[in-house]
Protein backbone atom coordinates (compact mmCIF):
# COMPACT_ATOMS: atom_id res chain seq x y z
CA UNK A 1 0.00 0.00 0.00
CA UNK A 2 2.49 2.12 0.76
CA UNK A 3 4.94 1.47 -2.47
CA UNK A 4 1.33 2.57 -4.32
CA UNK A 5 1.12 5.79 -2.69
CA UNK A 6 4.35 6.74 -3.13
CA UNK A 7 3.13 5.77 -7.18
CA UNK A 8 0.64 7.70 -6.96
CA UNK A 9 2.67 10.99 -5.18
CA UNK A 10 5.06 10.84 -8.35
CA UNK A 11 2.39 10.83 -10.19
CA UNK A 12 0.74 13.76 -8.92
CA UNK A 13 3.47 15.81 -8.92
CA UNK A 14 4.34 14.91 -12.77
CA UNK A 15 0.52 16.89 -13.28
CA UNK A 16 1.41 19.70 -11.38
CA UNK A 17 4.85 20.57 -13.48
CA UNK A 18 3.29 21.59 -16.95
CA UNK A 19 4.56 23.71 -18.88
CA UNK A 20 3.87 27.76 -18.80
CA UNK A 21 5.46 30.30 -20.55
CA UNK A 22 7.60 32.40 -18.22
CA UNK A 23 10.56 34.47 -20.24
CA UNK A 24 13.59 36.12 -18.74
CA UNK A 25 16.21 37.74 -19.77
CA UNK A 26 18.19 37.28 -17.38
CA UNK A 27 21.02 35.64 -19.61
CA UNK A 28 21.80 35.78 -23.42
CA UNK A 29 19.84 33.28 -25.53
CA UNK A 30 18.12 31.45 -22.58
CA UNK A 31 14.42 30.89 -22.74
CA UNK A 32 12.90 29.79 -19.17
CA UNK A 33 9.69 28.07 -19.60
CA UNK A 34 9.03 26.51 -17.06
CA UNK A 35 6.02 26.76 -14.05
CA UNK A 36 6.59 28.56 -10.59
CA UNK A 37 3.40 28.08 -9.47
CA UNK A 38 3.20 26.26 -5.93
CA UNK A 39 6.54 26.42 -5.81
CA UNK A 40 9.76 27.98 -4.16
CA UNK A 41 12.03 29.64 -6.48
CA UNK A 42 15.95 29.58 -6.34
CA UNK A 43 17.19 32.18 -9.01
CA UNK A 44 20.16 34.67 -8.80
CA UNK A 45 20.07 34.04 -4.75
CA UNK A 46 22.66 36.25 -2.91
CA UNK A 47 25.99 34.31 -2.03
CA UNK A 48 25.25 32.95 1.29
CA UNK A 49 29.17 33.35 2.27
CA UNK A 50 28.14 30.40 5.07
CA UNK A 51 31.40 30.50 7.29
CA UNK A 52 32.96 27.01 7.70
CA UNK A 53 36.02 25.85 9.58
CA UNK A 54 38.94 25.55 6.74
CA UNK A 55 40.76 22.11 8.32
CA UNK A 56 37.15 20.38 6.99
CA UNK A 57 38.84 20.74 3.21
CA UNK A 58 41.19 18.01 4.07
CA UNK A 59 40.52 14.85 3.02
CA UNK A 60 38.08 12.65 4.69
CA UNK A 61 39.94 9.52 6.03
CA UNK A 62 39.41 6.16 3.61
CA UNK A 63 37.22 3.95 5.36
CA UNK A 64 38.27 0.23 4.83
CA UNK A 65 35.48 -1.51 2.81
CA UNK A 66 33.42 1.32 2.01
CA UNK A 67 33.02 3.45 -0.76
CA UNK A 68 34.48 6.88 -1.01
CA UNK A 69 31.84 8.28 -3.10
CA UNK A 70 28.92 6.30 -2.57
CA UNK A 71 29.23 5.01 0.74
CA UNK A 72 28.40 1.73 0.07
CA UNK A 73 30.43 -2.04 0.70
CA UNK A 74 33.27 -1.61 -1.68
CA UNK A 75 35.09 -4.64 -3.28
CA UNK A 76 38.85 -5.26 -3.96
CA UNK A 77 41.05 -3.99 -6.43
CA UNK A 78 42.65 -0.47 -7.22
CA UNK A 79 40.76 2.77 -6.92
CA UNK A 80 41.10 4.95 -10.23
CA UNK A 81 37.61 5.98 -11.19
CA UNK A 82 36.47 6.84 -14.61
CA UNK A 83 34.68 9.53 -16.68
CA UNK A 84 33.01 9.60 -19.69
CA UNK A 85 31.31 12.66 -21.73
CA UNK A 86 27.66 11.25 -22.32
CA UNK A 87 25.98 13.56 -25.52
CA UNK A 88 22.04 14.52 -24.27
CA UNK A 89 20.38 15.32 -27.10
CA UNK A 90 17.00 15.90 -28.16
CA UNK A 91 14.31 12.53 -29.43
CA UNK A 92 10.48 12.71 -29.41
CA UNK A 93 8.25 9.77 -27.29
CA UNK A 94 5.09 9.19 -26.39
CA UNK A 95 3.38 9.81 -23.26
CA UNK A 96 -0.28 8.97 -22.53
CA UNK A 97 -0.76 9.25 -26.17
CA UNK A 98 0.85 12.50 -26.76
CA UNK A 99 4.07 13.22 -28.47
CA UNK A 100 7.14 14.90 -26.34
CA UNK A 101 10.07 16.24 -27.20
CA UNK A 102 12.83 16.27 -24.61
CA UNK A 103 16.63 15.52 -23.87
CA UNK A 104 18.30 12.15 -23.67
CA UNK A 105 14.90 10.23 -24.12
CA UNK A 106 13.91 7.03 -26.53
CA UNK A 107 16.54 6.57 -29.18
CA UNK A 108 18.49 9.13 -27.97
CA UNK A 109 18.57 7.76 -24.32
CA UNK A 110 22.68 6.92 -22.96
CA UNK A 111 23.30 3.33 -21.52
CA UNK A 112 24.68 2.04 -18.43
CA UNK A 113 24.42 5.57 -16.49
CA UNK A 114 23.15 2.81 -14.00
CA UNK A 115 26.23 1.72 -12.64
CA UNK A 116 27.73 5.73 -12.49
CA UNK A 117 28.62 6.58 -8.68
CA UNK A 118 27.93 10.46 -9.48
CA UNK A 119 26.05 11.98 -12.56
CA UNK A 120 27.04 15.37 -13.25
CA UNK A 121 25.02 17.75 -15.69
CA UNK A 122 26.64 20.79 -17.02
CA UNK A 123 26.20 23.97 -19.86
CA UNK A 124 26.96 22.88 -23.46
CA UNK A 125 25.35 26.17 -25.18
CA UNK A 126 24.66 29.04 -23.73
CA UNK A 127 21.00 28.80 -24.42
CA UNK A 128 20.05 25.76 -22.03
CA UNK A 129 21.89 22.81 -23.76
CA UNK A 130 23.60 20.41 -21.67
CA UNK A 131 25.72 17.60 -21.44
CA UNK A 132 26.30 14.23 -19.15
CA UNK A 133 29.42 13.13 -17.40
CA UNK A 134 29.20 9.68 -15.72
CA UNK A 135 31.21 8.86 -13.25
CA UNK A 136 32.39 5.34 -12.88
CA UNK A 137 34.15 3.82 -10.31
CA UNK A 138 31.99 1.11 -7.30
CA UNK A 139 31.35 -0.81 -10.33
CA UNK A 140 34.53 -0.91 -11.96
CA UNK A 141 36.01 -3.32 -8.97
CA UNK A 142 33.10 -5.77 -10.39
CA UNK A 143 33.90 -5.37 -14.54
CA UNK A 144 31.19 -2.92 -14.99
CA UNK A 145 30.41 -1.72 -17.21
CA UNK A 146 31.87 -2.88 -20.42
CA UNK A 147 30.08 -0.26 -22.58
CA UNK A 148 28.74 3.28 -21.84
CA UNK A 149 27.53 6.14 -24.26
CA UNK A 150 26.58 7.83 -26.31
CA UNK A 151 30.41 9.13 -25.88
CA UNK A 152 30.44 12.35 -27.14
CA UNK A 153 33.39 15.50 -26.66
CA UNK A 154 34.88 17.53 -23.56
CA UNK A 155 35.26 21.19 -22.96
CA UNK A 156 37.58 22.72 -20.36
CA UNK A 157 35.32 22.73 -17.65
CA UNK A 158 34.93 18.47 -18.39
CA UNK A 159 39.20 19.20 -17.69
CA UNK A 160 38.67 20.38 -14.87
CA UNK A 161 36.06 17.60 -14.05
CA UNK A 162 39.11 15.06 -14.28
CA UNK A 163 41.86 17.16 -12.45
CA UNK A 164 39.43 16.57 -9.20
CA UNK A 165 38.95 13.34 -9.35
CA UNK A 166 42.66 12.56 -10.86
CA UNK A 167 41.47 9.34 -12.68
CA UNK A 168 40.41 8.81 -16.28
CA UNK A 169 38.38 10.61 -18.46
CA UNK A 170 36.70 9.30 -21.79
CA UNK A 171 35.81 12.11 -24.93
CA UNK A 172 35.26 11.97 -28.34
CA UNK A 173 37.18 15.10 -29.24
CA UNK A 174 36.80 18.39 -28.60
CA UNK A 175 37.91 22.31 -29.90
CA UNK A 176 41.47 22.87 -31.27
CA UNK A 177 41.49 26.50 -31.51
CA UNK A 178 44.05 28.72 -29.69
CA UNK A 179 42.70 29.61 -26.49
CA UNK A 180 40.44 26.56 -26.83
CA UNK A 181 42.12 23.35 -27.22
CA UNK A 182 40.58 20.80 -25.70
CA UNK A 183 44.25 18.29 -26.06
CA UNK A 184 46.10 21.61 -25.30
CA UNK A 185 44.44 21.75 -21.74
CA UNK A 186 44.36 18.42 -20.52
CA UNK A 187 48.72 18.62 -21.42
CA UNK A 188 48.59 21.73 -19.75
CA UNK A 189 47.27 20.05 -16.68
CA UNK A 190 49.75 17.35 -17.03
CA UNK A 191 46.92 14.82 -16.95
CA UNK A 192 48.22 13.37 -20.57
CA UNK A 193 51.74 12.07 -19.23
CA UNK A 194 50.06 10.62 -16.82
CA UNK A 195 47.98 8.12 -19.23
CA UNK A 196 44.35 8.84 -17.75
CA UNK A 197 43.14 11.09 -20.98
CA UNK A 198 41.58 8.93 -23.65
CA UNK A 199 40.76 10.95 -26.75
CA UNK A 200 38.38 8.28 -28.57
CA UNK A 201 38.93 10.64 -31.55
CA UNK A 202 42.93 10.48 -31.66
CA UNK A 203 42.63 6.59 -32.82
CA UNK A 204 45.03 5.22 -30.00
CA UNK A 205 42.12 3.13 -28.41
CA UNK A 206 40.40 1.76 -31.42
CA UNK A 207 39.98 -1.47 -29.88
CA UNK A 208 38.15 0.18 -26.77
CA UNK A 209 34.90 1.79 -28.92
CA UNK A 210 32.49 1.46 -31.92
CA UNK A 211 29.70 2.67 -33.35
CA UNK A 212 26.22 1.20 -32.76
CA UNK A 213 24.57 -0.28 -35.25
CA UNK A 214 21.06 1.42 -35.85
CA UNK A 215 21.76 4.61 -34.09
CA UNK A 216 22.66 7.54 -36.03
CA UNK A 217 26.24 9.05 -36.23
CA UNK A 218 27.43 11.16 -33.55
CA UNK A 219 25.11 9.73 -30.85
CA UNK A 220 26.08 6.27 -31.80
CA UNK A 221 29.81 5.52 -30.06
CA UNK A 222 30.04 2.91 -27.62
CA UNK A 223 33.41 2.22 -25.00
CA UNK A 224 34.57 0.00 -22.69
CA UNK A 225 35.16 1.55 -19.54
CA UNK A 226 36.88 -1.57 -17.98
CA UNK A 227 38.94 -2.46 -20.40
CA UNK A 228 40.10 1.29 -21.43
CA UNK A 229 40.94 1.36 -17.50
CA UNK A 230 43.60 -1.60 -17.56
CA UNK A 231 45.64 0.40 -20.36
CA UNK A 232 46.75 3.09 -17.55
CA UNK A 233 50.48 3.08 -16.79
CA UNK A 234 50.84 1.16 -13.23
CA UNK A 235 52.80 4.50 -11.71
CA UNK A 236 49.86 6.65 -12.37
CA UNK A 237 47.18 3.74 -10.98
CA UNK A 238 45.91 4.13 -7.26
CA UNK A 239 44.57 7.99 -7.06
CA UNK A 240 43.78 9.62 -4.31
CA UNK A 241 39.94 9.04 -2.63
CA UNK A 242 38.17 11.94 -1.44
CA UNK A 243 36.01 10.92 0.67
CA UNK A 244 32.49 12.22 1.00
CA UNK A 245 30.89 11.78 4.27
CA UNK A 246 27.78 9.32 4.62
CA UNK A 247 25.47 8.57 7.47
CA UNK A 248 22.82 5.90 7.50
CA UNK A 249 19.87 8.18 8.86
CA UNK A 250 20.06 11.77 7.31
CA UNK A 251 20.07 14.90 10.28
CA UNK A 252 18.68 17.13 7.76
CA UNK A 253 15.05 16.30 9.19
CA UNK A 254 13.69 18.91 11.99
CA UNK A 255 13.76 22.17 10.62
CA UNK A 256 14.38 21.73 6.89
CA UNK A 257 11.81 22.15 4.27
CA UNK A 258 10.28 18.94 2.49
CA UNK A 259 11.49 19.03 -1.09
CA UNK A 260 9.51 16.48 -2.94
CA UNK A 261 9.83 17.73 -6.32
CA UNK A 262 12.88 19.57 -7.66
CA UNK A 263 12.85 21.27 -11.19
CA UNK A 264 15.72 22.43 -13.42
CA UNK A 265 14.71 25.06 -16.00
CA UNK A 266 18.62 25.47 -18.28
CA UNK A 267 17.02 28.36 -20.43
CA UNK A 268 15.82 25.43 -23.19
CA UNK A 269 12.35 24.36 -23.09
CA UNK A 270 13.71 21.03 -24.41
CA UNK A 271 16.25 20.82 -21.43
CA UNK A 272 13.91 21.12 -18.50
CA UNK A 273 14.00 18.19 -15.78
CA UNK A 274 13.07 17.22 -12.88
CA UNK A 275 13.49 14.51 -9.69
CA UNK A 276 10.41 13.42 -7.92
CA UNK A 277 11.11 12.08 -4.02
CA UNK A 278 10.37 8.40 -3.91
CA UNK A 279 9.87 8.36 0.03
CA UNK A 280 8.86 4.19 -0.32
CA UNK A 281 12.94 3.79 -1.08
CA UNK A 282 14.16 7.47 -0.31
CA UNK A 283 15.33 8.01 -3.60
CA UNK A 284 14.96 11.10 -6.27
CA UNK A 285 13.81 9.57 -9.56
CA UNK A 286 15.25 11.51 -12.42
CA UNK A 287 12.63 13.00 -15.05
CA UNK A 288 13.03 15.01 -18.80
CA UNK A 289 10.09 16.95 -18.87
CA UNK A 290 7.60 14.50 -18.16
CA UNK A 291 9.54 11.58 -19.31
CA UNK A 292 11.39 9.00 -17.02
CA UNK A 293 15.00 9.63 -17.77
CA UNK A 294 16.13 5.78 -18.84
CA UNK A 295 19.31 4.00 -18.93
CA UNK A 296 19.79 1.16 -21.32
CA UNK A 297 21.61 -2.07 -20.14
CA UNK A 298 24.16 -1.50 -22.42
CA UNK A 299 24.68 -0.62 -26.17
CA UNK A 300 24.48 -4.17 -26.85
CA UNK A 301 20.92 -4.28 -24.78
CA UNK A 302 18.92 -1.24 -25.48
CA UNK A 303 15.72 -3.21 -24.90
CA UNK A 304 13.33 -1.35 -22.77
CA UNK A 305 12.63 -4.26 -20.12
CA UNK A 306 16.40 -3.98 -19.23
CA UNK A 307 16.36 -0.26 -18.79
CA UNK A 308 16.14 1.61 -15.56
CA UNK A 309 14.88 5.15 -14.51
CA UNK A 310 18.15 6.76 -13.21
CA UNK A 311 17.42 7.30 -9.39
CA UNK A 312 19.70 9.46 -6.51
CA UNK A 313 19.95 9.49 -2.94
CA UNK A 314 21.68 13.05 -3.00
CA UNK A 315 20.69 15.86 -5.67
CA UNK A 316 23.12 18.86 -5.50
CA UNK A 317 22.87 21.68 -7.59
CA UNK A 318 26.06 23.73 -7.49
CA UNK A 319 25.54 27.43 -8.58
CA UNK A 320 28.78 27.70 -10.99
CA UNK A 321 29.31 30.54 -13.01
CA UNK A 322 30.17 30.46 -17.28
CA UNK A 323 32.47 32.24 -19.54
CA UNK A 324 32.06 31.74 -23.59
CA UNK A 325 35.66 31.60 -24.92
CA UNK A 326 35.90 34.51 -27.55
CA UNK A 327 32.38 35.14 -26.69
CA UNK A 328 31.30 31.33 -28.54
CA UNK A 329 27.86 30.36 -27.17
CA UNK A 330 29.24 26.65 -28.25
CA UNK A 331 32.40 27.02 -26.12
CA UNK A 332 31.64 27.52 -22.29
CA UNK A 333 34.20 27.70 -19.60
CA UNK A 334 32.59 26.46 -16.26
CA UNK A 335 34.39 28.50 -13.68
CA UNK A 336 34.35 25.78 -10.96
CA UNK A 337 37.87 26.50 -8.82
CA UNK A 338 36.09 28.83 -6.15
CA UNK A 339 33.35 29.04 -3.93
CA UNK A 340 29.61 29.73 -4.16
CA UNK A 341 26.32 28.43 -3.17
CA UNK A 342 24.73 25.20 -3.24
CA UNK A 343 21.15 23.99 -3.04
CA UNK A 344 21.17 19.89 -1.60
CA UNK A 345 17.84 17.61 -1.53
CA UNK A 346 18.40 14.85 0.96
CA UNK A 347 15.49 12.95 1.81
CA UNK A 348 13.12 14.85 1.00
CA UNK A 349 14.37 17.98 2.20
CA UNK A 350 15.95 20.79 1.18
CA UNK A 351 19.53 22.43 2.95
CA UNK A 352 20.66 25.40 1.70
CA UNK A 353 24.26 24.70 1.47
CA UNK A 354 28.02 26.05 -0.04
CA UNK A 355 30.38 24.88 -1.84
CA UNK A 356 34.26 25.34 -1.90
CA UNK A 357 37.27 24.14 -4.26
CA UNK A 358 40.75 25.34 -3.78
CA UNK A 359 42.49 24.69 -6.79
CA UNK A 360 42.40 22.94 -9.73
CA UNK A 361 43.67 20.06 -8.12
CA UNK A 362 41.53 20.23 -4.94
CA UNK A 363 37.92 18.03 -4.26
CA UNK A 364 34.84 20.61 -4.10
CA UNK A 365 33.35 19.82 -0.27
CA UNK A 366 29.95 20.86 -0.13
CA UNK A 367 28.86 22.21 3.29
CA UNK A 368 25.48 22.66 4.87
CA UNK A 369 23.85 26.04 6.53
CA UNK A 370 25.51 25.11 9.61
CA UNK A 371 29.31 25.37 8.31
CA UNK A 372 29.36 21.64 8.53
CA UNK A 373 30.68 18.89 5.36
CA UNK A 374 27.52 17.68 4.27
CA UNK A 375 26.36 14.55 5.57
CA UNK A 376 25.24 12.74 2.33
CA UNK A 377 22.79 9.53 2.27
CA UNK A 378 24.65 6.23 1.17
CA UNK A 379 24.52 5.70 -2.33
CA UNK A 380 24.50 7.90 -6.09
CA UNK A 381 24.64 11.44 -5.94
CA UNK A 382 23.87 14.08 -9.25
CA UNK A 383 25.83 17.10 -9.55
CA UNK A 384 24.34 20.08 -11.79
CA UNK A 385 26.58 22.36 -12.48
CA UNK A 386 24.06 25.05 -12.80
CA UNK A 387 24.88 28.49 -13.40
CA UNK A 388 23.45 30.99 -10.88
CA UNK A 389 20.91 32.53 -12.92
CA UNK A 390 19.52 29.61 -13.91
CA UNK A 391 15.97 28.86 -12.90
CA UNK A 392 15.40 26.03 -9.91
CA UNK A 393 12.66 25.55 -8.19
CA UNK A 394 11.33 22.77 -5.22
CA UNK A 395 7.63 21.78 -3.85
CA UNK A 396 6.72 19.95 -0.49
CA UNK A 397 4.44 16.79 -0.53
CA UNK A 398 1.33 18.48 -1.43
Amino acid sequence: MKKLISVLLVLALLLTSAMALAESDADKGAKYTMSTKNSVVLQNTEDRKIAYDKSQLSDNPVIEGESPTTGLPLGEGWYYPVLVQISNPEDTVKVDGKKVTTAGVGTRAPWSGQYADIVYEGILYREGQTRITFMFSDSLYDGMPTSAGPVRSARIGHALLREEWQGGIVFMGGPRVDGNDIVETFRSLGAIEKGGVFNLDSNDYNDYWYRVEGLKNPENVTVNPVGIRETVPQEWRNATPHPFLFVDFSPYTEGYEQAYSINLDWGHKRYISHFYYDETNNLYLRYSANVPYMSSESAENRDEEYAEQLSFSNVIIQRVPYEYVNGNKTMPKMLSVGQGNADIFIGGRYIPGYWVRESESSPTVFFDDQGNEIQLTRGKTFIAHFPPERLLTYGGAN
